[in-house]
């Protein structure tokens, strides 16, 4: 046969084997048990938990290896354990974007209503689930049901969850009950409902990665979904773990995001890069480590869920190192972090973007105990920075950049270094004669009454201002200086923009001044971006010299800055 009939002869014979392939189903992997050899069905109706136990048991009867299940919906009324040195593994369809079932999907049924009982799928050692979808038709997304867990270690090494989505499981994996050394968990997607990975009892390096945790079955739309898991959802929970290495991991609409507790076996330490967490309560919480500590890098984490939304918050129970490095941290919480205990936290080249959503002067960072590092590290908000208090035991904050002035607040009795810090604001600078308080420094000569509204923008001096709603007087705002020297002297506000065409055009400031109260009206409509004349006014060092800024206004007001300039 000529060499151009042998080329034709082998593409049409390959063309014909192929053309011989189911359209709907891929080829299984080379010597492979077929779980429709054992009487499998997959048409979502018949029973299949025994067909397929059976493939898994020949296999490992020949020592193991792979048990192909062929795309179909296969029905598991109880439970099913993959024996050691086997895989069951089917194919695995658009996991990341799942509207109904396709490839190899198994279908869930037992321990609906209770936590107790076995796992879905229990791995024996050096077991692996591959190219599958889990889905449990019978939960409600109207009134979230209990389940057992719907992977488990059965105890040993090398368990294996690769290529999987869980769709809709109460508690996702367990690889804490019994020890799962060397576990590995690969391209895992879901939205496990309680628990998402929890992780105990292993003492040779487990590795984690590619998880995606995000509320793909039931969000929008779903308040039951929603509030169970704003107030009960977990993603991942690291108890005691040796080394683990986690891998590009993210969760979306978790009370928690990353977990680490200590249990009678101990604590976590490992690599953590390339992590997030979204729409949290809390993204990160440490209840223990170890002492050799947590490295995580490259994080983003977002927090804004009710109630107290924090970021990273390290209990009282903690002893051991926390280590954050260029990570990022936005999203409207009322703090970046709470950190208490004895152990130790790092913020290295980090990004504080929000914080203090409700405007009560909260510190991104509020650390009560241990030892704390923030170095070249950037707030973005112009709230308070840093709180220290008095059991803290070192702190060093140094090459830092705050957005606002108020960097560190100290009230620890330990040592304390803080150097090299810059402020983006740079300090008003008062002309001669003159003497300036602003909102914005957060010192003591100025305060406030009632309900006032933080506002940031370059048009205010120093980049920032409060406002106040129109009312009867309830809401004040005070600026106070003692003057130099006795004498005359002009006072002036500051007032910045108004890019919402609220503000009050009949402002009511009182002036005490040596001749007793005075009262001055201003428009806060007009001559925006400017120090606006109140009058001029005599004082005496012997007396504060104050103005106060009422919201007894037909609009709202807006309070920034106060000058006075000694005229004679």
């Amino acid at each position: 046969m000529s060499a151009p009939m042998m080329l034709a002869f082998l593409f049409f014979a390959c063309t014909a084997a192929l053309a011989q392939q189911p359209p709907d189903a891929a080829p299984p992997p080379p010597v492979a048990l077929n779980v429709r050899d054992f009487g499998a069905v997959g048409d979502a109706k018949a029973d299949d938990t025994a067909a397929i136990q059976k493939a898994l048991d020949q296999c490992a009867k020949g020592g193991g290896g792979i048990v192909w299940a062929p795309r179909g919906n296969y029905r598991i009324a109880t439970h099913i354990t993959i024996p050691a040195s086997v895989t069951l593994q089917g194919v695995w369809t658009i996991p990341t974007a799942w509207t109904q079932m396709q490839g190899t999907t198994l279908l869930a049924e037992e321990g609906r209503g209770t936590e107790t009982g076995p796992a879905f799928i229990t791995l024996a050692p050096n077991a692996t689930v591959k190219g599958l979808t889990i889905f449990y038709p019978a939960q409600d997304q109207q009134s979230i049901q209990p389940y057992p867990w719907c992977v488990a270690c059965a105890g040993g090494d090398n368990a294996s969850i690769v290529d999987v989505l869980m769709v809709n499981p109460f508690k996702a994996v367990d690889f804490a009950t019994n020890a799962s050394g060397r576990h590995y968990i690969r391209n895992l997607y879901g939205q496990p409902l309680r628990i998402g990975i929890s992780i105990d009892k292993c003492y040779d390096v487990g590795r984690i990665e590619n998880v995606h945790f995000w509320p793909f079955w039931g969000w929008d739309g779903k308040p039951a979904i929603q509030e169970y898991m704003r107030k009960n959802a977990v993603s991942f929970i690291f108890g005691r773990t040796d080394w683990e290495y986690v891998l590009n991991t993210f969760s979306f609409g978790y009370k928690v995001g990353y977990q680490f507790i200590q249990t009678k076996d101990g604590g976590c330490n490992g690599n953590f890069l390339g992590i997030g967490a979204d729409a949290t309560n809390t993204a990160v919480q440490v209840d223990g480590c170890q002492g050799i500590g947590l490295l995580i890098t490259n994080g983003e984490f977002v927090s804004f869920l009710d109630p107290d939304p924090t970021e990273v918050v390290v209990s009282p129970t903690n002893t051991g190192l926390v280590q954050f490095s260029n990570c990022a941290f936005w999203g409207p919480a009322e703090r970046i972090a709470s950190l208490k205990g004895s152990g130790s936290v790092s913020f290295t080249q980090c990004h504080f973007m929000h914080w203090d959503r409700a405007n009560k002067g909260t510190a991104a960072i509020d650390c009560e105990g241990g030892s704390l590092t923030v170095s070249s590290s950037r707030f973005s908000a112009k709230s308070p920075g840093i709180s220290l208090g008095p059991e803290v035991s070192t702190a060093t904050i140094f090459g830092n950049t705050f957005a606002g002035r108020q960097q560190v607040s100290n009230e620890s009795k330990g040592d304390v270094q803080v150097g090299l810090n810059a402020s983006l604001i740079q300090p008003i600078k008062a002309e001669a004669g003159e003497t300036i308080v602003d909102e914005a420094d957060g010192k003591p000569g100025f305060a406030t009454t009632g309900a006032w509204i933080a506002v940031e923008d370059p048009g205010y001096l120093g980049g920032r201002a409060i406002w106040a709603a129109k009312g009867t007087g309830d809401a004040t705002a005070t600026w106070k200086t003692r003057v130099p020297k006795a004498g005359r002297y002009e006072v002036s506000v500051y007032i910045g923009p108004d890019p919402n065409h609220d503000h009050a055009k009949d402002a009511t400031y009182t002036v005490t001044t040596a001749d007793g109260p005075k009262t001055a009206h201003l428009d806060q409509t007009t001559d925006t971006g400017k120090w606006r004349l109140l009058g001029a006014f005599s004082f005496t060092p012997e007396l504060d010299a104050t103005v106060t800024l009422s919201n007894a206004a037909g609009a709202n007001v807006i309070a920034d800055a106060v000058k006075w300039r000694r005229v004679r």
